[in-house]
């Protein structure tokens, strides 16, 4: 095979590495067996116990270097030089990183690829390609320790959302996790259960998990929802996500039923947390009778912490290259823009209806429709959706995704940009701040990127409410109103 079986599947066969044990004097030989009688075999003596932390890092030596730097050489200018953190990062089976490699392509591609002239360079990759370029930019950092008793924390990385969930999890050699009871089962249930695994090999095979019950343990799960089927014993560290939703009753507001991480009820409360109970009457237009709500709370503030996603250096250039980009009185022709995907092909509920109800209400009557009765989507044509145009005005632009390489200068000409989630989460306030728009973000009970670390970091000059505004999605309709009441001054600082 291609792969390594996983380690659920070879756990019974493999013992967890044990520390070598004290040089003794060997023991006496033992008397030779009567010739009457055969000699007993001898039991193997018991395993040493697993050292305490402080114990396995006495011997620890610092990470030799054999070469400068990248960063260094680079010349990329980072407060990570100075800062006295020090990560140590795992080095897990091939199973889990390395050799999830030979399946990236186009549309599942980590953050770097190499041409054909063999050159390597950033590239866009997937959504999810913060997940290899922070494990490779730790590597590479000042940050990084193999000293475990000057550790701070503990990086563990997985490639579940970048390479795991797609294209692999669809790959006739992908690896199985849970065994025939599990097969057939949905792709997050899936990566809950790789999760596991992972966690099962930190947990048993070195001591620093079980000396902090994982509480200084770093996991990343950039998938739309990822943080909300990690599975139970990942709880106590700190997540790494994208996804920053902090619901007491979570639900599953995805729109492929492959990542409902609800979909099954008992794998949610046997691997993830208890239910919380069916909710009541309707989803935005989606049945949603008896459908439970998650009891164990996807994103913890203060805790986990919510990253913007990955983007190549082409994203950022001409932005930050445009003198102007800042400028006071700098003229944008757009008053309110937003560009994506508005939900025409997906299923009810997606972008919690946001996307479909801000194309509605904000849409150009001027440009020509198929119908305007109601919106048609996957599963039909919701009248209560109807693309009325009500509350359009010159300058509002609420489009489907423009043509390449147009999107930053609409942004760039926009003094307000709508951040409507997803699937999940979406970038759309890291493309606005980049761009000099003010982010308007309408997504209730979520955290944005960062948000809360600056104050944490003793900078609560730089929180969101200095550059941003927020509504709640019932006041999606008063968004017009509410920039208008935006004065001059203030506009100008956030800006």
């Amino acid at each position: 095979p291609l792969l390594d079986p996983p380690l659920a599947r070879r756990r019974e066969t493999r013992a967890a590495p044990q520390p070598s044990p004290r040089r003794e004097s060997p023991p006496p030989s033992p008397a030779p067996p009567s010739p009457s009688r055969p000699a007993a075999p001898t039991p193997p003596p018991p395993p040493p116990p697993l050292p305490l932390r402080s114990e396995a890092a006495s011997s620890a030596r610092p990470l030799p270097r054999l070469a400068p730097l990248r960063q260094e050489e680079q010349g990329m200018p980072s407060a990570a030089a100075g800062s006295p953190l020090r990560v140590y990062v795992y080095e897990m089976p091939s199973e889990f990183t390395t050799a999830l490699l030979q399946y990236r392509g186009v549309h599942s591609a980590p953050h770097r690829e190499t041409n054909v002239y063999g050159a390597s360079q950033l590239v866009q990759g997937s959504l999810y390609a913060m997940e290899t370029a922070l494990h490779e930019w730790l590597l590479d950092s000042r940050l990084r320790t193999a000293d475990t008793a000057q550790a701070h924390l503990f990086f563990v990385p997985v490639y579940v959302s970048s390479l795991y969930l797609w294209p692999i999890h669809g790959a006739s050699t992908a690896p199985l996790y849970g065994g025939r009871r599990h097969r057939g089962a949905t792709r997050v249930q899936q990566a809950t259960l790789m999760l596991r695994a992972a966690a099962e090999y930190v947990r048993s095979a070195l001591p620093f998990w079980n000396a902090s019950g994982g509480a200084d343990h770093v996991w990343m799960l950039l998938h739309d929802e990822a943080p909300c089927f990690a599975p139970r014993e990942l709880r106590p560290s700190l997540l790494l996500t994208h996804y920053g939703y902090d619901a007491r009753r979570p639900l599953s507001w995805s729109s492929y039923a492959d990542d409902d991480w609800l979909r099954s009820p008992a794998f949610y409360e046997e691997h993830v947390g208890p239910l919380a109970g069916p909710r009541e009457g309707k989803r935005e237009g989606r049945p949603a009778g008896g459908r439970p709500r998650g009891g164990a709370a996807c994103f913890e503030r203060g805790k986990d912490l919510v990253l913007p996603p990955w983007k190549p250096p082409s994203f950022w250039r001409a932005p930050l290259s445009d003198p102007g980009l800042a400028a006071p009185g700098r003229r944008r022709g757009t008053y309110l823009f937003f560009a994506g995907e508005l939900g025409a092909k997906r299923l009810p509920g997606y972008s919690h209806d946001l996307r479909q109800r801000a194309e509605a209400l904000f849409c150009d009557p001027r440009e020509p429709r198929p119908r305007r009765d109601c919106l048609e989507h996957a599963a039909g044509c919701r009248s209560d959706l109807a693309p009325n145009c009500s509350l359009w005005r010159p300058g509002v632009r609420v489009v489907p995704h423009v043509r390449r390489g147009g999107y930053g200068a609409a942004l760039s000409d926009s003094t307000y940009c709508l951040a409507l989630p997803g699937d999940g989460w979406s970038s759309r306030v890291l493309d606005a701040v980049v761009h000099g728009c003010v982010p308007v973000i309408v997504q209730d009970e979520s955290a944005m990127f960062f948000e809360g670390a600056f104050s944490l970091a003793g900078a609560p000059e730089l929180e969101y409410s200095s550059f941003s505004l927020r509504l709640p999605e019932a006041e999606l309709p008063r968004v017009l109103e509410a920039l208008d009441a935006v004065t001059a001054p203030r506009l100008r600082a956030m800006q």
